[in-house]
Order: structure tokens, then sequence, then C-alpha cells
């Protein structure tokens, strides 16, 4: 989850790069006021629609859907239930160009308040190589191969808090001091090739076990998801949002009031 598509916040607050205005911009992208909820909601829906798939290779926006991630662990929880290490190397994460922004608040011009993002997207699948060793409630588990993990219906929320940063006038930038998530899907399914060396009997009768109790497996793994991946959402943010002044990310950017 090296890239994702938090890039694209930055994008629907609609910027002009540094060197121009909003004409160079796509087409159909307009910039918003920085107090405007809803044009920020309506913009952040119009990127991911129609460049999710692509993205803009001239404004840093990575392409989303395939979404490649080079390394993604969870490590192990020892008082935990669910206690496993797991690991996914160059796998990927399908379904963010069906993804809805159904709650954007910005800032106060002073930054004063914090960024709160709500996102529901119909199906997340992350699928590749893995590997996994550990426990899952009763039973041990161990294994190697191809995994496929659905979350439908998931529902991502987003506090973002930032500072500002001014390199002289009219070019007050920020810092993405601190990033919070939690995922909460409407159901999850597991399917995990290469469990036990192979050895049929044992995979079937632990996929059962998982796919039965998938709400309480993930809400045991969940403030761990959110951290590895609050973390890199904080990483992309932080690249992308000092790119540009906040001064050319709205529409009225010379009202900030940063004293």
């Amino acid at each position: 989850m090296d890239k994702l598509f938090l890039s694209l916040l930055l994008l629907s607050c609609l910027y002009a790069s540094s060197n121009g205005d909003a004409s160079e911009l796509p087409a159909g992208i307009q910039k918003c006021s920085i107090n405007d909820e809803n044009c920020l909601k309506d913009s952040m829906n119009y990127v991911i629609k129609n460049y999710a798939k692509t993205g803009i290779k001239e404004l840093g926006l990575v392409q989303l859907d395939p979404l490649l991630l080079k390394k993604f662990s969870l490590p192990k929880k020892p008082n935990s239930p669910v206690s496993i290490d797991l690991t996914f190397r160059n796998a990927s994460m399908i379904g963010f160009a069906e993804a809805q922004v159904k709650k954007a608040s910005f800032l106060t011009s002073n930054l004063s308040r914090t960024m709160v993002f709500d996102f529901v997207v119909p199906k997340i699948i992350l699928k590749g190589p893995y590997s996994i060793n550990g426990q899952v409630l009763i039973l041990p588990i161990v294994g190697k191969g191809n995994a496929e993990i659905v979350l439908k219906n998931c529902r991502s929320h987003f506090i973002v808090k930032l500072e500002a940063v001014s390199k002289g006038p009219g070019l007050t930038y920020v810092n993405v001091v601190d990033l919070r998530m939690d995922l909460e899907p409407s159901h999850v399914t597991y399917k995990l090739g290469g469990l036990f060396g192979g050895q049929k009997d044992l995979s079937e009768n632990l996929h059962i076990l998982i796919n039965e109790n998938w709400r309480e497996i993930f809400n045991e793994l969940k403030d761990d998801i959110s951290v590895a991946m609050g973390l890199i959402f904080k990483l992309m943010l932080s690249k992308t949002m000092s790119m540009l002044p906040l001064e050319q990310l709205f529409s009225d950017g010379n009202v900030l009031n940063l004293s």
C-alpha cells in the first residue's frame, strides 16, 4: 500500500500547479472555497470516478485501482485470540475506483480544525502472494501461497491533524501531524492458498472457522490494520501536500490566517 488514494485528497480540493493556474488541470476539476464541504466532496468523487484507474502523472496522483502493494505486514499479538504474522508481497488492492466520499470537512482559515473524511467502498479485494504463521482462535495456522481477502461495503473514517509551515509571503505549506483511521466492513471473506503445506482437510476446516467467525477475527486485526494503513496514508498525504502552498489549493486561499 505504498501509494494510496489519500493522494487524491489534495487534487479534490483542486489545485493549480505552482507555476500556473487552474486551467492546467484536467477538464472538469474545479477549485473549492476553503469552507465549501459540498464542493470538496463532489470534487473528490469526480477525481475518483475519472482518474482512479489512470492517475494523473503530472499532478502526482498514482493509479489507485488496481493499487500495487510492495509489502503489507501485520505482527503477532501474543495476548490476542488472533495472533498471526501475516505478510503480503507484490500484491494488489482492487476496488477504489468505486469508492464514494460521503463526508468531507476540510479546513478553517487558521488550520484549527482537523480534516475529517468518510468513504464507502462497495468491495475491496486484497490479493496476491502471502505468508502466515500463528494462531487463529483455537487453531494453529501456517501457510504460504496466494490469498484473496474481500471486504464488502467497507466504511473508512479518517481524521487528519495539520500544522502550518510558512516559507514566505503567500507560501504556506502544511505538515501532517497526525492521521488516524478506522475501517468497518459489513462482511469479510478469506481465501488462503497453500495452508498447511497443501493438506486439504486441514485447510478446509480452517477456512470454515475463519469465514464463520470473520467479524471476531477482523475486529482483532482491525487496530493493527488501521495503524499500518494510517502510517502509509500519512506519508503519502505529507508528500502530496508538500507540493503546493495552501494559498493555491483553494479559490479563496488568500484569506488564510495562520498567525
